[in-house]
């Protein structure tokens, strides 16, 4: 355990020497930064760090009363398991004789996730955030959504992330944390929190880490697991949440995607698409991506050795989840200014007058095809936000809430049918 936690120092003394050469803030590893939490059969497998090298101490509480206190051996690294299948555990972890942090674990995360939504009156949406926590919370707190405390006070309005929450920034693993905590909040005050997926979404899931922020990964290594296990959608909490999500989602006449609906993807319906995601995903192909030897032998008849089994197969999910015309992957609404027909078909089909997207960079949050698709994500991450407010005539009054300072208006208000 003592060369345990050297090696962690070190690790983290390098980290913060190659931030503070990038004028970026402290590392944080303790509490939400830093945990993981997988199911097992039995109950939950928790890790997480602490600040300090000392004895770590886990209480579980499931409906109000503590059922176990548990405490590691001494070190930066702790793990314990937890004998509970119960639908809600909250857990409290940390050093020994020091505070607590408070995680609630629901174990078993919505089947399906709502794919048309109505009477939203109030919709605020950020694009890729990659990893950037304080701008996060600096937003949500600058739009009145959370308190000090990060506790949700948006009442009735709806906050949707259009993907990419994933990859380059340091504090990934935090800001799903707080998401997760949020959308159950939310949904009790009568809100709602929404993750779309992005591409970097698929990509960790899949363990293409290319863009794995070090701190982040580190955190993965003092784990003993490898960052795409962090969140794998069928053992991990974070990952089973993040498979629920939706790729593709309509509230009101707004049709929300991460990159935008291409040609070859026009004619599905919301809930057909979901579908093929939900069972693409569910598949144990979606985690071997860069496992050679599995897609060698891939195909439900494929004999030891036999090369692409189901190539077809392989080239059809392939290209649903990273090609260029995935809808996780999509450009060129926002590249060109020639696509006004097709996106009216994409419209139209989705019945919806507003397509909102991430994923191609903008200098600022901005309008294109006369305000009938909004591109949301920054070059800088996470300094601005979307706010959608319903007016009478049933358009939009459309803002930019940035992390300091009042709402601006987006645009001159415009006439959309309701």
């Amino acid at each position: 355990m003592v060369a345990c936690a050297a090696a962690f120092a070190g690790l983290v003394t390098a980290l913060a020497s190659q931030s503070a050469a990038r004028a970026q803030d402290a590392l944080h590893f303790d509490g939400e930064y830093g945990l993981y939490v997988g199911v097992t059969d039995f109950g939950l497998n928790v890790r997480w760090i602490t600040e300090t090298p000392g004895v770590g101490e886990l209480a579980v509480i499931v409906d109000g009363e503590q059922i176990a206190r548990l405490e590691t051996l001494p070190g930066q690294s702790h793990s314990a398991n937890v004998e509970s299948t119960a639908a809600e555990v909250t857990l409290l972890y940390g050093s020994r004789g020091g505070d607590l942090h408070r995680t609630v674990i629901v174990r078993d995360p919505p089947a399906e996730p709502e794919l048309e939504i109505e009477g939203v009156q109030q919709v605020y949406m950020l694009g890729d955030v990659h990893g950037q926590f304080d701008r996060v919370v600096t937003l949500l707190r600058n739009a009145r959504l959370i308190d000090a405390d990060l506790q949700w006070t948006g009442g009735e309005s709806h906050l949707a992330l259009l993907g990419d929450i994933f990859d380059r920034g340091n504090d990934v693993t935090r800001v799903l944390w707080l998401l997760y905590r949020l959308e159950r909040e939310a949904s009790a005050a009568g809100g709602a929190v929404h993750v779309v997926l992005g591409n970097h979404e698929l990509m960790v899931m899949a363990s293409d880490l290319r863009y794995v922020a070090g701190k982040e990964d580190m955190i993965a290594q003092t784990h003993g697991l490898r960052y795409g296990e962090m969140f794998d959608p069928g053992k991990s909490v974070l990952g089973r949440w993040l498979a629920r999500r939706p790729g593709l989602m309509r509230m009101e006449d707004l049709l929300l995607a991460h990159g935008g609906v291409s040609p070859q993807y026009v004619e599905y319906d919301l809930r057909e698409y979901q579908d093929s995601l939900r069972s693409f995903i569910d598949e144990e192909l979606f985690t071997h991506w860069n496992d050679q030897a599995f897609l060698d032998t891939y195909g439900e008849d494929a004999e030891p050795g036999e090369f692409f089994a189901d190539s077809a197969g392989i080239v059809r999910r392939y290209e649903f989840f990273f090609g260029g015309a995935s809808v996780m992957w999509y450009r060129d609404f926002v590249r060109t200014d020639t696509l006004s027909a097709f996106l009216d078909q994409v419209l139209e089909n989705f019945d919806s007058n507003v397509h909102v997207v991430g994923h191609t960079p903008v200098k600022t949050i901005s309008e294109f095809y006369e305000g009938r698709l909004i591109a949301a994500d920054l070059e800088d991450a996470a300094t601005e936000m979307l706010h959608m407010e319903r007016r009478e005539d049933g358009g939009w009054n459309r803002y930019r809430i940035p992390l300091i300072g009042e709402p601006t208006p987006l645009s001159p208000p415009h006439s959309e049918e309701p």
